[in-house]
């Protein structure tokens, strides 16, 4: 009987763990490096093909874009719909016929802010953009590989097109 309940414990303990992680703000770097443009201009872009982007995974996300200007910042999260406390069943993406009222093309700007603000809920990535000089950005993403992967194809098209390749 003691050695069930160990057991029971020690399986409680790593569920909880597991469960942690799955939903954990906090997510892996997975790509930087520098990018040519101006950072509010590729936020800009990237976020106009997120919101185009017609792939029903892509849909699931709610896009927050945010410009810091006084330390030539832009950043985006892609926070994932299904956890977030204002989505109800007339609202959700996963409803066909819901009507997405939360959906914002314009950006928050928020002046004397001197650091980019965390995570307000999970997201499935965070693409943010610091302006280097020279019409150069360096850009970081984190978050799930693959609609990371998504977003990050978007900033390097965005990119190319700017510098003109």
């Amino acid at each position: 009987m003691k050695n069930r309940f160990v057991i029971v414990c020690v399986l409680m303990a790593l569920l909880s763990a597991c469960a942690g992680m799955i939903n954990s703000k906090e997510r892996p770097l997975l790509y930087e490096e520098a990018v040519y443009g101006d950072h509010t201009a590729l936020a800009r872009c990237v976020i106009n093909k997120l919101n185009a982007d017609p792939r029903p995974l892509m849909q699931l996300y709610h896009y927050k874009f945010r410009i810091y200007p006084d330390i030539d910042t832009s950043q985006i999260y892609a926070y994932d719909t299904r956890f977030l406390p204002y989505i109800y069943a007339s609202n959700s993406p996963e409803n066909v016929d819901a009507v997405r009222d939360y959906i914002s093309m314009a950006p928050e700007i928020l002046p004397d802010v001197n650091n980019v603000i965390e995570a307000e809920y999970i997201y499935g990535f965070a693409l943010t953009i610091k302006n280097t000089g020279n019409d150069r950005s360096k850009a970081a993403m984190k978050g799930n590989k693959y609609v990371s992967g998504i977003a990050w194809d978007y900033l390097q098209s965005c990119a190319s097109t700017k510098h003109g390749h």
